[in-house]
């Protein structure tokens, strides 16, 4: 039977104002090692009565690049969204769309007839910038709904993109190590986490559930200047034991000697 352990729990997401991180990617920022990328946002806010007893609150922000002209790279970076206009007028467009349409699938959902009590759900959908420097920007892509107590969905895509190449980047532009290794690096990393050693302390039967799987290497990845983070989500590491949503650190010191010299050059990692 599965178990759930519930140690890390969904922060409250606060309600996002337009917000513009100043920068432009020149010679001198580049020069200086900062190679900040122009961003701007579009937002929305609304809350709508569902039925007599149900509210909706929708959240949805998206990223507006003001400056970013290429198609390929624009169409990476709102990979699994329907824009076209990317524009900040369009990416307004597709929000007040994609509200409408949220707001008539939950008006049909199957449940809300039964809902006697007074009760908030929620849709929420946001791009937020974690890193911008050196011409990188990691963007964290959150989706939470919470439509009522026995169906809460939430989901993190990490996504670091290459402003000066143009692209999306990828683990192997960052390390070169064989998945294999990467695999004992992380597990090594996951046993070190406070909540592996209450596992390993009060839970002996899930430690050796998730001490004996083939660990698997996600696609969530970002950096800083210090660390090499990888973002997991629920049941992403062991369908079997549910640890919720986690991130896994490794220090660029633990992987030294196997970072790409270009990438280490621009981050000045030593």
């Amino acid at each position: 039977m599965k178990k759930t352990y519930v140690i890390w729990m969904l922060a409250l997401i606060s309600v996002f104002f337009a917000c513009k991180e100043f920068g432009n990617e020149n010679k001198n920022s580049e020069k200086n090692g900062f190679g900040r990328i122009n961003i701007d946002s579009a937002i929305e806010e609304d809350t709508l009565q569902i039925s007599d007893s149900v509210v909706l609150r929708y959240s949805s922000k998206v990223l507006w690049f003001p400056d970013l002209e290429n198609k390929k790279l624009l169409a990476q970076i709102y990979s699994g969204k329907k824009i076209s206009d990317y524009s900040k007028n369009g990416l307004q467009d597709y929000i007040d769309k994609e509200k409408e349409s949220v707001f008539d699938r939950t008006k049909n959902s199957r449940g809300l007839p039964d809902v006697k009590q007074q009760k908030q759900w929620s849709y929420i959908s946001q791009m937020n910038v974690r890193m911008n420097r050196n011409n990188y920007v990691a963007i964290q892509y959150y989706n939470s709904q919470f439509l009522n107590e026995s169906k809460v969905q939430y989901h993190y895509e990490e996504k670091v993109f290459d402003f000066k190449n143009q692209k999306k980047l990828e683990l192997s532009d960052v390390v070169v190590l064989s998945e294999e290794t990467i695999r004992r690096i992380l597990k090594l990393s996951l046993e070190k986490t406070t909540m592996m050693q209450q596992i390993k302390t009060y839970d002996r039967e899930a430690y050796a559930v998730l001490s004996s799987i083939t660990f698997p290497v996600t696609k969530n990845f970002y950096f800083d200047d210090s660390n090499l983070y990888f973002h997991y989500n629920m049941n992403e590491i062991s369908h079997n034991y549910d640890i919720g949503d986690i991130i896994l650190t490794i220090s660029w010191e633990d992987l030294s000697g196997y970072i790409k010299p270009d990438f280490a050059r621009r981050m000045k990692i030593n």
